[in-house]
């Protein structure tokens, strides 16, 4: 057994905590529950700072070099980059687009290295600030940094061109976070497709850069803010340039913004205990990168195209032919995506919202019958309308809360519908029932996965 099955994942994941990353413990999957089955910064990272190995995940902290692959990778927003932070680095990209009209341009280390060298400074320290063209180069350590949030929000704020500058990625020790850049700019462009926008980014290799701009070493650092800038100012620049869109201001592209009212989960009535709320789930949340996507989407239009393909949200399906009526995937939902409703005529389920699903698929692994399905096909309809999905379940065999639930759980275990209970009273013909109808269910479940697996082959 690794040490991540053995539960002691919230300690592993917060010791790679440090000033070039800051970690949410609660939010981590496999922290949610032992079972889960995402290892996705482990498998990005090239430092070893977070590392696979045969007896789980190791974590070294001081290996990391603050590139925020990992942080890209992470469906819930466990790990967030600081080297820069979001604020930082979405706020230094609006700066470039609003002074220039358009054009934002983001370099990895190991291209400002090559950048420096070719301009006759090969001793150069790679944080020296350049500018292409007279627009500050935004410098990032790999450009596994750049995620979809980034893209997208840059196009809604009037990007005309975002260029992405990095070496030879194939040949970099970190050449996962281009391999993954790649992955989020095509998804951004799909996203942006999908609403009648056309991507801005562009990939250069350094030389390619060199050619294309004129380079400089800037005398202060790259402008930087912290991610609320004065909606005058901002109004003002891509008013500037024909070629870039009028966009909102950054302070409206936050969760305040009540075009995006549904992307913020409902609340929940408050437990007396921090790690469980009143409803028997665990606390939800929904990571500012994702906000931030969606509240720029929903700005630039309605949908334009049907279902788009992307790593970022999923659509889950619950066969409910299969379903035990447990609703565990509900409890350990991290953004509530799935909740449970109870309706007044007695039926119950759970309720699926596209737009708070971060694909983590835990619901999938945890479900102990194999009735969850999730696919990473979103409909960009019911993602920006913020539809619901509501799955009925069939009736409990026992109720975990009722006065029935000791002696249904004992006559299922002893196979007998004579049943003594110091606390409740059934008699043999309701205790038989109660059998009859969890053989009819178990029949019916085995019926449906031989079918289901019949369909499959």
């Amino acid at each position: 057994m690794t040490n991540v099955e053995m539960g002691a994942m919230v300690d592993i994941i917060g010791g790679v905590e440090s000033q070039l990353l800051h970690v949410h413990k609660n939010r981590c999957v496999l922290v949610r529950h032992r079972h889960g089955r995402c290892l996705r910064c482990a498998e990005v990272c090239t430092t070893g700072a977070i590392a696979l190995t045969d007896d789980g995940i190791t974590v070294s902290p001081q290996l990391c070099i603050g590139c925020g692959t990992c942080a890209t990778a992470c469906p819930t927003g466990c790990l967030e980059a600081a080297n820069p932070t979001d604020e930082e680095l979405f706020g230094q990209v609006e700066a470039s687009v609003r002074e220039s009209g358009g054009l934002a341009v983001v370099a990895c280390s190991a291209a400002r290295a090559a950048i420096a060298q070719a301009a006759g400074s090969p001793n150069a320290d790679t944080g020296t600030a350049w500018t292409a063209d007279g627009v500050p180069a935004v410098p990032v350590e790999c450009l596994g940094r750049a995620d979809e949030s980034l893209v997208v929000q840059a196009t809604a704020q009037g990007a005309a061109r975002l260029v992405l500058v990095s070496s030879d990625c194939a040949a970099c020790a970190h050449h996962a976070g281009g391999t993954l850049c790649a992955e989020a700019c095509a998804c951004a462009a799909a996203l942006l497709e999908a609403v009648g926008a056309t991507s801005p980014v562009e990939r250069m290799g350094a030389e390619e850069a060199l050619a294309a701009f004129s380079w400089a070493a800037a005398d202060a650092t790259a402008p930087q803010t912290d991610g609320v800038l004065d909606p005058a100012a901002h109004e003002a620049g891509p008013a500037a340039s024909p070629t870039a869109r009028t966009a909102p201001s950054a302070a409206s592209l936050t969760r305040r913004d009540p075009r995006v009212r549904t992307a913020v989960r409902r609340s929940v009535p408050k437990s007396k205990f921090a790690h469980v709320q009143a409803d028997g789930t665990l606390p939800h949340f929904v990571p500012e990168r994702r906000l931030r996507l969606f509240n720029s989407l929903k700005a630039m239009g309605s949908p334009e195209r049907g279902p788009v393909r992307t790593r970022l949200w999923g659509a889950v399906s619950i066969n409910t032919d299969l379903c035990r009526s447990c609703r565990i995937c509900t409890v350990f939902c991290p953004t509530g995506a799935l909740s449970r409703f109870d309706a007044a005529d007695g039926s119950f389920g759970a309720d699926f919202r596209p737009t708070l699903c971060v694909q983590c698929r835990l619901c999938e692994t945890v479900c102990l019958e194999g009735a969850i399905t999730v696919s990473d096909e979103v409909s960009t309809d019911e993602f920006l309308r913020g539809t619901k999905r509501r799955f009925t379940m069939p009736p409990l065999e026992w109720n975990p809360n009722g006065p029935t639930s000791i002696p249904t759980r004992m006559v299922r275990l002893f196979k007998t519908n004579v049943v003594q209970d110091p606390q409740v009273t059934l008699n043999e013909n309701e205790v038989a029932k109660l059998r009859e109808y969890a053989a009819r269910r178990d029949e019916e479940r085995r019926c449906a996965r031989k079918a289901a697996e019949e369909r499959d082959r």
